[in-house]
């Protein structure tokens, strides 16, 4: 027996994608994103092939910078992801455009769902283009001196997970705060401050604390185990875990004032 998707949901769907798709500044910054990252893992390649190369140690040190530059790219792809779906969520608030969406659907679990699942895909799809093209590009450029371990793909993997959750993370800050502007800036404001209380703690000497912290548990998420001796670093499965209570905290978070306040 072949079961149809329900109409109701399959029109939240398509609304909420035509959201995401038809802005241009979603496409511009995907792409930039994409382009860039691609342009970084190509010079990150071609440096370390030239390193290998060659016994300069200025040539290790390049293809270090090279790298870095890399894993840069990489941490941006997963802040953008949060101010993403931030704007996607909080912008329904600053336009006002909640209201005539849910005259379209007016079941708001639905409503929530379609917004937290386009934001997931679209960030999902985004991420794994930077990386797809990143690693192919890394390889081209690399020839055959390179050869990439098991771990720098559980690191990809692990980058890939936490953009998702950061980007729900966002839609629901915009959900809560009502506002893109200022879910942004919680967004950013604790990615700045939580170091902090990394450094705090471990003086107090209850690093531990700090594990229990988001930024903590994406650095673990996305490094897959690289900081091992960083008291204030969760290891990588128990981070994947804090993250995605995290995410789950927030989003149901999110649902509750949703299905409670007036739009």
């Amino acid at each position: 027996m072949i079961r149809t998707v329900p109409a109701a949901v399959v029109r939240a769907g398509t609304s909420e994608v035509r959201k995401v798709t038809s802005l241009r500044m979603n496409w511009m910054t995907a792409t930039a994103l994409v382009v860039i990252g691609a342009i970084v893992f190509s010079v990150a390649g071609f440096t370390v092939e030239a390193a290998l190369g060659s016994d300069a140690e200025d040539g290790f040190l390049t293809a270090g910078g090279a790298l870095a530059a890399a894993v840069l790219i990489l941490a941006a792809a997963i802040v953008l992801a949060g101010v993403f779906g931030a704007v996607a969520a909080g912008s329904e608030y600053r336009y006002r455009t909640l209201p005539v969406s849910s005259l379209f659907t007016p079941d708001r679990n639905l409503l929530l769902g379609a917004k937290m699942v386009v934001a997931a895909v679209f960030t999902l799809l985004t991420v794994l283009t930077l990386e797809v093209l990143g690693i192919g590009a890394f390889l081209l450029f690399g020839r055959d001196r390179i050869q990439i371990e098991g771990s720098f793909y559980a690191l990809l993997g692990g980058v890939l997970l936490a953009a998702v959750c950061w980007s729900l993370i966002g839609a629901a800050l915009g959900f809560v705060l009502r506002s893109p502007t200022q879910a942004v800036a919680v967004l950013i404001g604790w990615s700045i401050l939580e170091p902090l209380v990394w450094v705090t703690a471990d003086a107090l000497g209850i690093p531990g604390v700090a594990t229990i912290l988001p930024a903590s548990a994406t650095v673990g998420t996305a490094t897959v185990g690289s900081f091992p001796d960083a008291a204030f670093i969760a290891p990588t499965p128990a981070a994947i875990v804090v993250l995605l209570v995290w995410t789950t905290g927030l989003v149901t978070a999110a649902w509750w004032l949703l299905r409670e306040r007036e739009l």
